[in-house]
This record gives C-alpha cells, structure tokens and sequence, in this order.
C-alpha cells in the first residue's frame, strides 16, 4: 500500500491502515506525531487544524520507511533516533535501552533525598546505558560529580554523545561490575544507582515482542538460578565504596522486591525501604550504609 497523497491526512491514514493489526489507535497516531514533528516541524495541534497541509517528496519518503520499519516492531524511538527522559532530550539506539517512565521515579526518589544537600557529593551510576539516570541527577543536582559506568562501548559511546548535547559533564567508567578488579577502580562516592539487568530468561515469554528482538539483551536478562546475580555484586561493592551516610537505590524486578530487600539485609544494608511505581508495581529500593551492622 502507498501513501494517497503528500497530504497530512493521508499520511496520518495511511499510519493508521499500516499499523492497526500491531499498535492501537492512541499509539498510532502518538507515533505518528512523533514523526510528524520530527520530520517536518509540525505540532499534534497543527495536525487537526491543517490536514490539507502537504509535505515534499522526499519527507514523504521518510514516513514511508517509519511506518514500514514500525511493522516489524522496531521501537519508535530508535527509528527518530532520540527520546526524553527528565526533561532532557537524549540520543537512543540499539545500544542502549529506552529509558522508562518507571525510572524517571527512581530519579526523583533521589533528587528529593538530596535536595536540600547543598554539599558536593559523588554519585555512581552503575550500567549507565544512555546515561539518563547519570545525566538527570547532574541536572538537578548540579553540585556532584556523578561517575557513570558500563560494560558496554557502545552504550558509553551513546552516554558520552549525550552529556555533551545537554551540556553535562560525567565521568565515564568502562567497567565490568562483575569482574572481581572493577572496586579497586572506583571512587568513593556518597550515592550508587543503579537499573541492572533483572529479567529472569524464563520471564522472556510474557514480554512485548518488540523489547526482545530491538533492545540489548545484555542489558535485560539474567539467569533464571541466579536472578539477583547483580544486585549481589553491586550491593557488595557499595559496602565498600559508600561513604558514611551513603545511600544505595535500585530499580528492581517487581516479582524479586522481597528477595531484593532480603539479599540487602543480609549483607549488612540498614533502613531497607521498597517502594512501589505509578502502576502499584515493586520497583524500586533504597538501602543506607549509616546502619551497617558492626
């Protein structure tokens, strides 16, 4: 099928046929003002008002390879190549994966904590991906020194990209956090995050298909007999490196939340709190070092 004409409401059609039997309608014409704006410049409000607006030949083009890479599922933030997370405009692709609203709460769980820190403090951002969490924190914490660490290059090299396009500096970490050597190569720091891999192979299954075959598996998955495989490594490592009256946060799988709060009891982490997302989902945790068990 071929878009009907140069037309806004041809194109907006021609979403909508292209894409019914994969997205519902809300999403569709979302996605398609996405691009829209991408594309062209044009608003979601000058979409209702100018329909017989027209597009040149070659934009025309580009809604074209939008809605046909959209069908296989490919996410639409990769295909504009961007997405926002905490107000910043942030480059994505398959490196990394794309941020979630659910994070954007973390975030605010530790800005709200720190607000009134006046000090300059250190944070860790352990599996930095795009850098959101790390570039979000240094924007509204403007006096740390935020450290943001990964195993991947090609994640890093994403991060980098985006520190410098919102004008935020970080420094970069390429680490394997499970590597035995990884601590001696970290600074002490005042506040560690992190959003690790927490999806249980097992729970592959019940996820959107476009997730498994678009986003870096790497950075999704663990082993179903030893699902808290990270949070182990980094919860131990943070004993080591979290200054008095450090804090520990975690973005968690909502099946794990009591195993998650137990592992970190267990290692000696006090005032272990879980909180719950928008969604009334387990989803993330905060530990503190001050009531380390002597």
């Amino acid at each position: 099928m071929k878009i009907p004409s140069n037309k806004v409401a041809d194109i907006l059609w021609y979403f909508r046929q292209e894409l019914a039997t994969r997205y519902d309608v809300s999403e569709i014409d979302q996605m398609a003002a996405w691009c829209f704006e991408d594309f062209v410049g044009m608003s979601r409000t000058s979409l209702l008002t100018r329909p017989d607006a027209t597009v040149n030949e070659s934009d025309l083009l580009r809604f074209h390879f939008a809605v046909k890479a959209l069908r296989t599922g490919r996410p639409i933030q990769y295909i504009l190549g961007k997405t926002v997370f905490y107000g910043l405009n942030l480059k994505v692709n398959e490196n990394v994966l794309i941020p979630r609203p659910e994070t954007e709460e973390l975030v605010a769980w530790i800005c709200a904590d720190r607000k009134t820190d006046a000090s300059t403090f250190s944070i860790l951002d352990i599996g930095t991906g795009s850098g959101c969490i790390a570039l979000a924190l240094k924007k509204n914490l403007p006096q740390t020194h935020v450290y943001a660490l990964d195993a991947s290059l090609g994640a890093l090299t994403i991060a980098r990209e985006n520190a410098h396009t919102t004008a935020n500096e970080l420094h970069f970490l390429h680490l394997d956090i499970l590597e035995n050597t990884t601590a001696a190569k970290i600074p002490n720091c005042t506040v560690i995050v992190s959003n690790p891999p927490y999806i249980k192979r097992s729970e592959a299954s019940s996820m959107a298909e476009h997730v498994l075959q678009h986003e870096p598996n790497e950075a999704l998955f663990v082993p179903d007999d030893d699902a808290l495989i990270f949070y182990s490594a980094i919860g131990k490592l943070a004993l080591e490196k979290l200054k008095p009256n450090g804090a520990l946060y975690f973005e968690i799988n909502e099946a794990l939340g009591y195993e998650t709060c137990m592992l970190l009891q267990e290692l000696g982490f006090g005032d272990v709190e879980l909180r719950q997302d928008m969604q009334g989902k387990d989803r993330m945790i905060r530990a503190r070092k001050e009531k380390l068990i002597s």
